[in-house]
């Protein structure tokens, strides 16, 4: 399917949210309202346990909260819908906005923002999720099976560990009880296990969305993905993926209009923000914010980020990789981060755009520190957290 992607400017500080996504932002910041939708909710889960019984041959997917059709629990479903031994399960997705997602693959979609969702949840016996599918509510599911994806290598630090959690997501993380775990590695298990320390078991098999590009692959060329992002030149694509901070940062956290213009006579720049930014205000590049992150993967030859973890991912293809962390001492402060990237990782990072020029503009970009990330952080391939996903689905038949 064609997608049609304009060169626009970037608005990095952009931050237009929809009515729903504000309201769940003032329930969850609030201790008032955040502890009263959790005592309220929970009354009603309990009083809905009394009645709904699940259906054991019917699986829930999820992904960001309900903001995608992305990521692991998007490969999940891939995999379970063409294997014969889930044919006769009933496999629904979970959608913000339901009415948006018309791909043809797609069964079953129910609104995760309606009031009838805890019921659609509670006849699920199977949860599939990279973050929380229970809204932030975690009661016990006795009768039911919650397996979590999480989407990414911790890198900013969770739980306890995060500066300025709100009580209701403290909560959530402390009594959330996951029955199953995935993890990349050993790292990201002993990380996980101190924050979410009532999940039952923990599989330490990677994750299957080192499958999506494989699968890509399989169906779709490079060509074809420039075609799709309008890209016409030949120049090298740098994909720049800048980190939503959650707080009107004093320093400076993001590239400015004129190193995006600079960059720009070099690269194809692509801008990709969090899901709580948008596009416009700083630049002439192209904006993808819609688009799925890891066929940008296949085109692009370097990555720019600052504080996400995608580059855990993006170290699986061996191209280059820049961290631009300017304001790292406030974000310590104001949020939190697990690992320093100059010292534990020793990615090249520059702490201004003078510095990241330099760093791109050099000839010598270690390629070794990128293998040696993906043999710590990122060891498993996708088949074996695919193996270990179906085995588990297969011991409740």
């Amino acid at each position: 399917m064609f997608v049609t992607l304009k060169v626009t400017k970037l608005r990095v500080h952009g931050n237009r949210m929809g009515r729903a996504q504000k309201i769940k932002n003032r329930i969850k910041n609030s201790s008032f309202f955040g502890m009263s939708y959790l005592t309220g909710t929970l009354i009603l889960v309990k009083l809905l346990q009394l009645f709904i019984k699940p259906n054991e041959k019917q699986i829930l997917f999820i992904s960001y909260s309900g903001r995608q059709y992305s990521d692991t629990p998007k490969e999940a479903y891939n995999m379970l819908r063409t294997d014969p031994d889930f044919a006769d399960y009933e496999l629904v997705w979970a959608f913000n906005k339901p009415k948006l997602y018309k791909q043809p693959e797609l069964g079953r979609k129910i609104s995760s923002n309606s009031p009838t969702f805890f019921y659609h949840l509670l006849k699920s016996k199977y949860w599939i999720a990279n973050s929380s599918i229970d809204r932030l509510i975690p009661f016990k599911h006795e009768q039911h099976v919650y397996i979590q994806f999480w989407h990414g290598v911790p890198l900013k630090s969770l739980g306890h560990s995060e500066v300025g959690l709100s009580r209701l997501v403290q909560y959530w993380y402390d009594h959330v009880q996951f029955d199953f775990m995935f993890t990349y590695s050993d790292y990201d298990l002993e990380k996980f296990k101190a924050v979410f320390p009532r999940t039952k078991q923990f599989v330490t098999q990677g994750q299957l969305r080192k499958n999506i590009v494989q699968r890509y692959e399989q169906n779709i060329t490079p060509a074809r993905i420039k075609y799709q992002l309008g890209i016409k030149s030949d120049k090298p694509v740098l994909l720049y993926l800048p980190t939503f901070r959650g707080y009107d940062a004093k320093e400076q956290t993001n590239l400015t209009e004129a190193t995006l213009n600079k960059l720009s006579e070099t690269y194809t720049v692509i801008y990709r923000g969090h899901y709580f930014t948008d596009g416009a205000g700083k630049g002439q590049i192209i904006t993808a914010k819609n688009y799925s992150l890891y066929k940008m993967f296949m085109i692009a030859d370097t990555l720019i980020t600052d504080f996400s973890s995608v580059f855990f991912d993006f170290v699986e293809y061996g191209k280059k990789v820049y961290l631009f962390q300017p304001d790292v001492s406030e974000y310590i402060v104001r949020r939190g981060i697990y690992l320093d990237a100059k010292k534990d990782l020793h990615l090249p990072v520059a702490y201004s755009e003078v510095e990241l020029m330099a760093l791109m503009q050099a000839d010598n970009y270690d390629y070794q520190v990128l293998k040696k990330i993906k043999e710590e952080y990122n060891p498993h391939e996708g088949d074996e957290a695919a193996n270990a996903l179906k085995k588990i689905l297969m011991q409740y038949l």
